[in-house]
């Protein structure tokens, strides 16, 4: 498996990233990148009216981006990471459950690397003591998986729930972060190197790469037309 760190990169690249390497899937691959500005990333089925303050938004420079996967809304900046894994469908279980479990099971593991007491709370969530700090969602092909989702290093918990309208009964008690849960944010090549460390474990071998130039050109081609 692959390993790229992104860093920090605009919303509409993240998602353009997220959509290349799924389509023209030709390696496991698995991304890190956080974003370089306030944004609402909305699920694929989401009615974006309904679910993001718009107005509050447009006041407070937070982008709206409509990601490839399904789910439900949610708000990023530079204090959330994302990771994005794109791999085989025949290295996860057949059943959506079973594929959120060990991906899932993947983050934890880092977490617990770094020092976080988390655990997978099906289908999708992670959770500290009943708070939510990482939730994933998932695209398909006939080839391959993404599944990708937030890392909070830190929030605001003021500015997420201004920025959403999502009513969705929640199985959590609000949201945590690692800063809350360590006192502090470990480096980023600390985190990167739990998190290849937590994959591993499941998916076996992980080496740092980047993108490819045909990725690479995908995805500007890609940002251009949007």
């Amino acid at each position: 498996m692959r390993f790229v760190d992104l860093g920090v990169v605009t919303p509409e690249y993240s998602v353009c990233a997220d959509k290349i390497i799924l389509s023209s899937y030709s390696e496991d691959t698995l991304l890190l990148y956080s974003r370089n500005r306030p944004c609402v990333s909305v699920g694929r089925f989401q009615r974006m009216e309904d679910t993001v303050d718009l107005e509050y938004a447009k006041n407070n420079g937070i982008s709206i981006v409509r990601r490839i996967s399904g789910g439900s809304n949610i708000y990023s900046d530079e204090r959330q990471l994302t990771y994005s894994l794109i791999v085989s469908r025949d290295r996860l279980p057949t059943r959506r459950e079973g594929s959120f479990a060990v991906i899932c099971g993947c983050v934890v593991s880092a977490l617990r690397i770094l020092g976080v007491d988390a655990e997978h709370k099906p289908i999708n969530d992670i959770l500290v003591s009943g708070k939510k700090i990482s939730g994933g969602a998932q695209a398909r092909t006939a080839d391959a998986v993404l599944q990708h989702g937030s890392l909070i290093l830190d929030v605001d918990d003021e500015v997420v729930r201004r920025s959403l309208r999502d009513n969705k009964k929640r199985t959590y008690d609000g949201l945590t972060s690692v800063r809350e849960c360590l006192g502090r944010i470990p480096s980023r090549d600390a985190i990167s190197d739990a998190m290849m460390t937590g994959f591993s474990e499941v998916f076996g071998p992980i080496t740092k790469g980047e993108l490819t130039v045909s990725e690479s050109r995908a995805i500007e081609r890609s940002l251009s037309q949007n």
